[in-house]
C-alpha cells in the first residue's frame, strides 16, 4: 500500500496515520462485530466481507493499512458517525434559503 495524501481542501476523511483514528476505527469495527453481523444492508459491505477485512487488518504490520482495512469494513452511518466526531457538521453545507 502507498501512501495517498489527502488533498488539502478535504477537511472529512480519515487520518490514516493518525493513531487517535485508528484507535477508534478499531473500536467501531469491535462493537459492530460483537454485536452480530446482520444481513448485508444497502450500505454495508456483506457479512463474510466485514470478517474477510477485519482479519487481514489483524494480519496488517502496517497501522495504517490495518485503519483502511477495517474502515472499508464498517457500515456507511458508523463511518459517518465517526466522521462527526472527528470533524462535526460538515461545515460545507450550504445555508440556502
Amino acid at each position: 500500500m502507498t501512501r495517498s495524501d489527502v488533498p488539502q481542501g478535504s477537511s472529512r476523511s480519515p487520518h490514516w496515520f493518525d493513531p487517535a483514528h485508528q484507535a477508534d476505527i478499531l473500536a467501531a469495527l469491535d462493537s459492530h462485530l460483537s454485536a452480530g453481523l446482520p444481513d448485508r444492508g444497502p450500505f454495508s459491505p456483506r457479512p463474510e466481507r466485514v470478517r474477510e477485512l477485519a482479519e487481514l487488518a489483524t494480519a496488517s504490520t502496517l497501522p495504517a493499512r490495518a485503519a483502511l482495512l477495517r474502515w472499508g469494513a464498517l457500515p456507511a452511518s458508523t463511518r459517518s458517525q465517526l466522521l462527526t466526531s472527528w470533524f462535526g457538521a460538515d461545515r460545507r453545507r450550504s445555508s440556502a434559503a
